[in-house]
């Protein structure tokens, strides 16, 4: 049965609709991949950002901020007014350390990782289906399904895994440009089918 149907024979409504969802599925994908491309910095970083941070005298900074504390005090709201100087923990807090632990990040990591994992089954679900139904080989589908089921997964372990564990970019970087792939590969031969008129 499934055998007999493929994305040609669709009628032209169909045809616009499978057009229009490969389409913004891609934009998806590509737009993703450019905010990773951009924020791992392979585009340089910003020249202005930069200078800043350099020109920037962070012991001259904590220096101004501990003359003020020493000259101003911090109202103790609990105890009608009465006032309590600002120490030095406080201005760790100003120059902004961070108290997060490792778990912390870890457990956050594998929210994003939770997030991203969600978002790639539903759109490996939805594109999957529509690529079931193209002209591509059924060797040729299995092998993409598995690569981009495989790379999804990979994803999400090494998002995990950011800024905790010394290998998590490399699965990132692995699975990232896998999953391009394989949504670029399936689009473009569904396209590529729907340009094609088929046999009713």
């Amino acid at each position: 049965m499934w055998d007999k149907f493929n994305l040609t024979m669709l009628p032209s409504h169909g045809k616009l609709f499978v057009a229009i969802f490969t389409a913004l599925m891609l934009a998806v994908m590509v737009w993703a991949g450019g905010l990773a491309a951009i924020e791992s910095g392979i585009f340089g970083d910003d020249e202005d950002e930069m200078q800043a941070q350099a020109a920037y005298d962070y012991q001259a900074d904590m220096e101004a901020i501990t003359t003020d504390s020493q000259a101003v005090t911090a109202p103790n709201w609990a105890d009608s007014g009465q006032e309590e100087p600002i120490t030095n923990e406080d201005l760790g807090k100003f120059a902004g350390s961070s108290g997060e632990t490792t778990w912390d990040k870890f457990v956050d990591n594998l929210k994003l990782g939770h997030v991203h994992l969600n978002g790639h089954t539903a759109l490996f679900f939805a594109l999957g289906v529509i690529f079931f139904f193209s002209t591509a080989s059924i060797k040729r589908k299995k092998l993409v399904y598995w690569i981009f089921g495989s790379a999804i997964l990979i994803h999400a372990i090494g998002l995990a895994g950011t800024d905790t564990c010394p290998y998590a970019k490399i699965f990132i970087y692995i699975g990232g440009p896998l999953i391009l792939l394989s949504v670029f590969y399936m689009s473009i031969k569904i396209f590529s089918d729907l340009r094609k008129k088929g046999a009713a």
